[in-house]
């Protein structure tokens, strides 16, 4: 799986204006909605949704990124967006920093392995310090976009060097959701 197959490019947002975490969910939930990827009376039932996962334990994983997720009866397909913070936004990380890049993750009720592979992607990608660094530069949502092929062609060739039969534990199993 590649983040270009779920991410959607239209609801990249290069600058979230949200200084908080709940307001930063809204801001990306909403980015889907406006590259009408979620109905508009659906959105504040994915927010709860997104919000309770929180409650188990904040998405903000450390190294700077979070990655608020949920599973959700209205959603169809698994999509998702990625949103930047130059300034940075207090999650409640892990490792108590400030958060520069989200990624959101939608996903149907029915789809805990498609759902668990995106996790699995996204957890692979942001462990990658170069890429990190890449995306808190990238000029525009096409720089983002740029930065999200560059991975996948990376991860592409890491996978062709992959011993047979090695497994990878994702970074990002938690309760629930």
């Amino acid at each position: 799986m590649k983040l270009t197959d779920f991410v959607v490019g239209d609801a990249i947002i290069t600058e979230i204006k949200a200084t908080e975490k709940e307001a930063v969910i809204r801001e990306m939930v909403c980015s889907l909605k406006d590259a009408q990827k979620i109905n508009p009376k659906d959105v504040e039932n994915i927010l709860k949704s997104l919000m309770k996962r929180e409650e188990l334990g904040s998405t903000g994983i450390g190294k700077g990124v979070a990655v608020p997720h949920t599973k959700h009866d209205c959603i169809k397909k698994i999509t998702g967006t990625i949103a930047r913070s130059t300034n940075g936004v207090d999650f409640n990380a892990l490792d108590g920093e400030p958060v520069h890049l989200f990624f959101l993750l939608l996903s149907p009720n029915d789809s805990a392995g498609l759902h668990l592979a995106a996790l699995e992607r996204i957890s692979t990608v942001i462990r990658d310090n170069d890429f990190r660094r890449f995306m808190r530069v990238a000029n525009g949502r096409d720089g983002i976009i740029k930065g999200e092929n560059k991975c996948n062609h990376k991860s592409n060739r890491n996978q062709q060097q992959k011993p047979h039969g090695a497994k990878y534990i994702p970074l990002l199993i938690g309760k629930g959701n």
